[in-house]
């Protein structure tokens, strides 16, 4: 039975491929990859001359019986992304769940990650991290997940596109608030690479005053929720505002929750806001 081989890539200066890497590509039968024309750069780069086919969100369902086709006949493929590890917010899961299903043997060949790079270099705890990857387009989908998000006490890692970015720090500082300490790593390994903010009110300010210098690709790095749950019953204060706030302006249906609760005016005020843009 062939062989899948998930290669990681570099994500900007072509030096970080490994050399496991370079034998991998110039040694499968196939190489499949999120856009052809990036690897195809890639390949030359390396002196490796293959012909390349594309496996991208598009597609992959498609394809991927197959790819599960030439493997069972012997193959080994190759399957990289545009850039860093395949899977990672890139296409691949459908082709490696079921090769795995199938029992070919699915072997990574370890490399770039934006994540774990901005990581390491963030300043912010690395002993428990989730990451995110993208977050949803629309504002009330974001605002929504964030708000999922506000309370886990591990570290937080974020990719965001040029375009959006102002307004997804935007949106963190409704929900985490802005002095939640916070990195924005940009263009990891390229030649305009560059991090800046201590947190989000800070990272905010840095948009909005060098705008010609937000370009590229982001990876933001956020720190973990340092609340004692003990302090803001959350599912407790969520139950009464919800109630509340259909009927009757955010200040009364504050003032009604503390007294009944017992809990933080500012934070009842704050959470209500939140609640009430939620609901809009």
């Amino acid at each position: 039975m062939g062989e899948l081989y998930v290669v990681s890539t570099p994500i900007g200066n072509l030096k970080d491929i490994t050399f496991r890497a370079i034998d991998t590509l110039k040694e499968v039968d196939l190489i499949f990859s999120e856009d052809t024309r990036i690897t195809k750069k890639l390949l030359n780069h390396l002196g490796i001359k293959r012909r390349i086919q594309s496996l991208n969100e598009h597609n992959e369902i498609k394809k991927t019986p197959k790819i599960l086709q030439q493997l069972s006949q012997g193959k080994s493929v190759a399957l990289v992304s545009d850039a860093g590890t395949p899977l990672i917010s890139d296409p691949g899961y459908c082709l490696v769940k079921q090769a795995r299903e199938k029992f070919f043997n699915v072997i990574p060949i370890p490399g770039c990650c934006a994540a774990i790079a901005a990581l390491s270099v963030s300043g912010i705890a690395t002993d428990k991290f989730y990451f995110h990857g993208f977050l949803p387009s629309s504002e009330l989908a974001q605002l929504k997940e964030l708000d999922i998000l506000a309370q886990r006490k591990e570290t937080l890692i974020f990719y965001e596109s040029v375009h959006r970015l102002q307004s997804t720090i935007g949106h963190m500082i409704k929900i985490f608030d802005g002095d939640r300490k916070a990195v924005v790593c940009k263009e990891i390994t390229k030649l305009h690479e560059n991090y800046f903010g201590e947190n989000l009110t800070e990272i905010d300010e840095f948009i909005k005053n060098n705008p010609k210098k937000i370009r590229g690709e982001f990876t933001i790095v956020i720190d973990g929720s340092k609340q004692k749950q003990a302090i803001i019953d959350r599912k407790k204060m969520d139950k009464i505002l919800l109630e509340l706030l259909p009927e009757m302006p955010i200040k009364k249906a504050v003032k009604i929750c503390v007294m009944v609760s017992g809990l933080s005016r500012n934070e009842t005020y704050k959470r209500a806001v939140i609640l009430k843009s939620l609901q809009t």
